[in-house]
């Protein structure tokens, strides 16, 4: 089961922790910027589980530790998804999560070199802006009608 949350249990910090272990950021987009410095979150996890207590959401799969997803709103304007994950299947599995569960825009930069750009565009992604190695990736939020399942209860009102 996949899950998107604000904040974290102790129980989720420590899965958090394993997973930031066990997931090596190849390319380096794992970061968040403060003050123009790149501040790798995998190797500085209190910044990390500041932005959770903040307001900023995640997402992960249970009792898995394949993987990460964040939903930064840093000091801009801007919502920022940053994955961290081994397997692109995975990281395919949380976009479409995210995309049903995260009502606003997102962007996310990644390295030219990174295979998740294909998987960010399949999702829907598209490229908003070429930055010297990376790519920013835009996701438009589309509201969804809500439905109404009153109406699919049967003829009980007929």
């Amino acid at each position: 089961m996949y899950i998107v949350k604000e904040g974290a249990s102790k129980k989720e910090k420590i899965l958090i922790d394993r997973i930031l272990y066990n997931c090596i950021d190849l390319y380096g987009d794992f970061y968040s910027t403060k003050n123009n410095i790149r501040i790798s979150l995998r190797d500085n996890m209190d910044v990390l589980f500041s932005y959770l207590r903040k307001g900023s959401k995640f997402a992960y799969e249970l009792d898995n530790e394949k993987g990460i997803a964040l939903i930064i709103k840093e000091k801009g304007f801007r919502t920022y998804l940053k994955i961290l994950t081994r397997d692109e299947k995975f990281a395919s599995n949380l976009l479409k999560i995210i995309n049903w569960n995260i009502s606003e825009d997102l962007y996310c930069k990644l390295h030219k070199n990174n295979p998740l750009i294909k998987i960010f565009t399949k999702q829907g992604f598209k490229i908003k802006g070429d930055r010297g190695s990376e790519i920013l990736l835009f996701r438009q939020y589309i509201a969804r009608p809500k439905r109404d399942y009153k109406q699919f209860k049967g003829d009980e009102d007929a």
